[in-house]
């Protein structure tokens, strides 16, 4: 590697791994949805973090407009209910709310980062 390609690599840091996820399963007793990961990882994430966390414009904001999800927002049942999970190319998955909501994409790296499983709790 040249001297710009080892200043590159400085500047940006480690390259992050990409994982992807294997396996959906959606736990309505519980209340979670867990996928299973391409590296052996089993994560774990509640309904309502799930909502509360949604990425969308509507939700999370976008640019200077503010979502409508603060720490106070009040969900109906229906609002933090998943009834289906949409893959969304190779990059992201869409939790389908029993209240319709379905523009929150949810990239990998997001997930991991939200994840709620006992190894990472204490994160």
């Amino acid at each position: 590697m040249g001297r710009l390609g080892t200043e590159l690599a400085a500047l940006m840091g480690p390259m992050q791994e990409i994982v992807n996820p294997i396996a959906v399963e959606l736990d309505e007793t519980a209340r979670v949805m867990r996928i299973r990961w391409d590296d052996g990882h089993l994560g774990e994430w509640g309904w309502m973090t799930l909502r509360r966390a949604c990425p969308c414009a509507l939700c999370a904001g976008e640019g200077n407009l503010p979502g409508v999800v603060t720490l106070e927002t009040i969900f109906t049942p229906e609002q933090t209910t998943i009834e289906r999970v949409k893959w969304i190319g190779r990059y992201a998955l869409a939790p389908i709310w029993a209240d319709g909501h379905d523009t929150g994409l949810f990239t990998y790296l997001k997930l991991r980062e939200l994840c709620q499983c006992e190894e990472h709790r204490g994160s």
